[in-house]
C-alpha cells in the first residue's frame, strides 16, 4: 500500500517539474534552444547510462560473477567516444541520425532510418521497463501489464509539456532516487544475516575474465558501434550552450559511472551468494531478497528507485524515437503536436512489445540491434567519412542489410541464442551494410575491375574466416572478427579514395591552367 502510494506520489511531482517548463517551439522542445548548461549535460548523460547499466549489471553479475563489470566499462567507454565526435554533430546542425541522414542522402533515406529508429527505441527502452516490472510484480503483485502501462502514463505526462527540457528538470530527480536506492540495497545485502551464504561458487566466477575473452570483446565491438548511432546521448550533448564544457561533463560523468558500475556488479555478487535458489533470474532473486524481512517504507523507497530507474531510460529513448517517428516518418518536422503524439505512439510500441513477447526481452534486443545497425550505423558513418555517395547506395545498403540479418535470424527460426555459423545477426546486418557502401564508393572512384577484386577479396577473407573460425571462437567473437573484415575493407577504401581527392587538382588551380 504504502510503496503504490508513494509510486502515485512521485509520479506526481515529475509531473509538476515537468511542467514548470513549457515549449511552444519545436526547437525549445527538441533541444531547448541548445541552451543546456554543463551540469544539466552531466546529470542527463549520467542518469542515461547509470538507468541502462543497473539492472543489466546486476543480471549479469549474479550469472557470471566479476567479469561482468567489462559490460559496464565498455558503455563508459562508448560513452566517451561520443563526446569527442559532439563537435562534428553540432557543426551539421544535429537533431537527431535520421535527419543527419536525410539531409546527406534524401528522403527515402530519411523515411528509412526514421522509421527503424522509432521501432526500436521502445525495444532498448523495454529492459529497465521490465525490471521494474519485476520488482512491483514481487512486492506488490501487479501484473506486467499493469506496470508498463503505468510507465507510460507517467512519462508522457510529464515530457510532454516541454520535451527535453521536461525531462532535464526530472532526471536530477530520477537520479538521486535511483543513488538512494543502490544505497540503500548495499546497506541490506551487505548486512544481510538473515539469510545463509549459499554454497561456494566455482572459480571462474571471482576471475576477471571468466565470462570469457570472446564474450567481452563482443560487448566493446557491440557498443563501439553504438557510438555511431548513440542518439540520445548525442541529441543531450549538442543541446548544450557550450560544447568543450559539455564534454568535460561527459567526462566527469563516466568518472560516476564507474562507481555505479562497481556497485551494482558487487549487489549481482552478493545477491548470487544469498539466493537459496540459483535456478532464479537475477533480477527476481535481487527483488526477493530486498523485500525479504524489510519494512514497508524500506520496500517502498528501493520500488520508487526502482521506478524511478525505468523513467530515467525510458524517458529519453521514448522521446529521441519520437523525434525521428514525428519529424522524419510522419513529415512534421516543425509541428509539437507531431512530437507529443509520436511520444504517445512510441509509448504503446513498448508496451505491445512487451506484451507480445514477454519472456523474450534477449529476442527482441536482437530483433532491434539487427535493425539498427544495418539502417543506421553504416550510412552514419558514412556522412562522416564521404560526402559524395549517391543516396541510391545508401538506401541500398540499408535495404540489404535489413535483408541479410533478419533472413539469417528467420533461418533459425528468430532465435535470440542460435545462429547460422554461431554469428548474431546484428553483425551479419552491420557487415553487409559497410562492404556494399564501401563497394559502391570503390566503384565510383576506383572502376569495376578494382571494385571487383576487393569484392573478391573480401570474400574470400570472410569464408575463410566463417570457415576456421567455428573451430577456434566462442561467446559470438566470429561475429565481430567478420565485420572487422568488413571494416578493412571500408578503411582501405577510404584511404584511397583520399589518396584520389589529393592528386585530383583543385578548382582554383584549374581555372588557371585553363586561363
Amino acid at each position: 500500500m504504502i510503496l503504490g502510494l508513494g509510486i502515485a506520489m512521485y509520479s506526481a511531482v515529475l509531473v509538476i517539474l515537468g511542467r514548470s517548463w513549457r515549449a511552444t517551439t519545436i526547437i525549445a522542445f527538441r533541444d531547448g534552444n541548445q541552451r543546456l548548461s554543463p551540469w544539466t549535460i552531466f546529470v542527463m548523460v549520467t542518469a542515461l547510462w547509470s538507468a541502462s547499466l543497473i539492472a543489466v549489471q546486476i543480471d549479469t553479475a549474479y550469472q557470471s560473477g566479476v567479469s561482468a563489470v567489462w559490460y559496464g566499462i565498455s558503455v563508459a567507454v562508448m560513452s566517451l567516444l561520443v563526446s569527442t565526435l559532439i563537435p562534428w554533430f553540432r557543426r551539421h546542425h544535429y537533431v537527431s541520425n535520421s535527419d543527419l541522414l536525410g539531409t546527406a542522402f534524401g528522403p527515402l533515406v530519411r523515411r528509412l532510418s526514421g522509421l527503424v529508429i522509432s521501432l526500436t527505441f521502445p525495444i532498448f527502452a523495454l529492459s529497465n521497463a521490465l525490471a521494474a516490472g519485476v520488482f512491483l510484480e514481487v512486492a506488490l503483485h501487479w501484473p506486467l501489464a499493469l506496470s508498463l502501462l503505468l510507465t507510460t502514463i507517467a512519462l508522457v505526462a510529464y515530457i510532454q509539456f516541454a520535451g527535453i527540457l521536461s525531462i532535464a528538470r526530472t532526471q536530477g530527480l530520477n537520479l538521486v532516487m535511483v543513488v538512494a536506492g543502490l544505497v540503500l540495497a548495499t546497506w541490506k545485502l551487505g548486512h544481510s544475516t538473515a539469510l545463509p551464504r549459499t554454497l561456494a561458487l566455482p572459480p571462474s566466477y571471482w576471475h576477471w575474465f571468466g565470462i570469457g575473452h570472446g564474450l567481452i570483446l563482443v560487448w566493446f565491438g557491440m557498443n563501439t558501434l553504438n557510438v555511431f548511432s548513440a542518439q540520445v546521448e548525442i541529441q543531450a550533448v549538442a543541446a548544450a550552450k557550450d560544447i568543450r564544457h559539455a564534454q568535460q561533463a561527459v567526462w566527469l560523468s563516466t568518472a560516476i559511472l564507474l562507481v555505479i558500475i562497481g556497485v551494482s556488479t558487487w549487489l549481482g555478487i552478493v545477491a548470487r551468494e544469498l539466493t537459496p535458489q540459483p535456478h532464479l533470474e537475477g533480477l527476481v532473486a535481487y527483488s526477493l531478497l530486498l523485500v525479504h524481512q524489510s519494512s514497508p517504507w524500506f520496500v517502498a523507497v528501493i520500488g520508487i528507485s526502482m521506478w524511478a530507474m525505468a523513467l530515467m531510460w525510458c524517458g529519453p529513448l521514448l522521446f529521441s524515437g519520437a523525434i525521428s517517428l514525428g519529424a522524419d516518418v510522419l513529415g512534421y518536422p516543425k509541428s509539437v503536436w507531431a512530437m507529443r503524439g509520436a511520444l504517445i505512439l512510441e509509448s504503446i510500441l513498448m508496451v505491445l512489445y512487451a506484451l507480445w513477447r514477454p519472456g523474450e526481452v534477449a529476442w527482441w534486443r536482437v530483433f532491434g540491434l539487427t535493425l539498427r545497425n544495418a539502417a543506421v550505423v553504416g550510412p552514419t558513418l558514412a556522412v562522416i567519412t564521404w560526402t559524395d555517395l549517391p543516396p541510391i547506395s545508401i538506401f541500398t545498403a540499408m535495404i540489404s542489410g535489413i535483408i541479410m540479418g533478419l533472413g539469417l535470424n528467420a533461418w533459425t527460426g528468430f532465435s535470440p541464442t542460435h545462429f547460422v555459423w554461431g554469428i548474431n545477426p546484428m553483425w551479419s546486418a552491420a557487415t553487409t551494410t559497410f562492404v556494399i557502401i564501401a563497394l559502391w564508393q570503390n566503384y565510383r572512384h576506383r572502376g569495376f575491375f578494382n571494385t571487383l577484386s576487393s569484392g573478391i577479396l573480401w570474400l574470400a577473407a570472410t569464408i575463410i574466416l566463417i570457415h576456421f573460425g567455428t573451430s577456434f571462437t566462442s561467446d559470438g567473437l566470429l561475429g565481430v572478427l567478420v565485420f572487422s573484415v568488413g571494416v578493412v575493407l571500408w578503411g582501405y577504401v577510404w584511404v584511397l579514395s583520399r589518396v584520389e581527392g589529393r592528386r585530383r587538382p583543385t578548382p582554383s588551380l584549374t581555372i588557371l591552367k585553363h586561363d
